[in-house]
């Protein structure tokens, strides 16, 4: 019988070096002609540099220019009244132009009928300054204070919720609402008044001690009617 001997150590490591040798060669010739790394990784780079003289954005990146697209919605800026002029922050919630209606006109300390339900009677002017915590107002500001009272006239209680938002303007230009607690001016509403009572609020807007304001007490269910207090 003949003896079987498994093959020395130099013949398996030149076995095993050859192999290596042709993988790598095999690696090397696939490159240039596709198929392998290096042609993916140039195919990528021709794609991307079509894509950017094309003007469309390469897989995962924005296009140039698209963050100042403007916006094409149509949607009017907040604190803007569509077509009228703007409204400062925080009050924009009835127009400061003409396209609302005046129903009528009273003067500061007389009670004049907003609804069939619903009496108002503007207090004022008090100039004020502003203390150091003011809201939409620079500490040390001048202001004029105003309150406005609701009497329920009616047989019914009544949400006085939307009459909390009067406008102030000087001629035609707005005065910005202001709160300070140090004033008494909060940040509160009108609550649901019962037939008979009555309920009062604190308003201030920044403007000289001299201007003449007007104050538009607006139902803001329906904010293009308002009275107009004045002096």
């Amino acid at each position: 019988m003949t003896a079987l001997f498994p093959p020395s150590r130099g013949r398996r490591v030149g076995t095993v070096g050859a192999a290596l040798l042709a993988l790598a060669l095999t690696g090397c010739s696939a490159g240039p002609d596709g198929g392998g790394p290096a042609s993916s990784t140039a195919s990528s780079s021709a794609e991307a540099s079509a894509a950017a003289g094309a003007g469309t954005a390469a897989p995962g990146t924005a296009a140039p220019g698209a963050a100042s697209e403007p916006s094409s919605s149509g949607t009017p800026e907040p604190g803007t009244a569509g077509t009228g002029s703007p409204a400062p922050s925080g009050n924009d919630v009835a127009p400061y132009d003409d396209t609302a209606t005046r129903d009528a006109a009273a003067a500061f300390g007389s009670t004049r009928q907003l609804t069939d339900s619903l009496a108002g009677t503007v207090e004022g002017p008090r100039p004020a300054t502003t203390g150091q915590r003011p809201v939409r107002a620079a500490p040390g500001a001048p202001v004029q204070v105003f309150t406005v009272t609701l009497t329920n006239t009616g047989a019914d209680p009544v949400d006085a919720l939307p009459w909390s938002f009067p406008v102030a303007v000087a001629g035609d230009e707005p005065a910005p609402p202001a709160y300070d607690e140090s004033l008494g001016v909060r940040m509160e509403t009108f609550p649901t008044i019962a037939p008979g009572g009555s309920a009062s609020l604190d308003v201030a807007f920044s403007a000289a001690h001299d201007a003449d304001l007007a104050v538009r007490v607006f139902d803001n269910t329906t904010p293009d009617h308002y009275v107009e207090f004045t002096d």
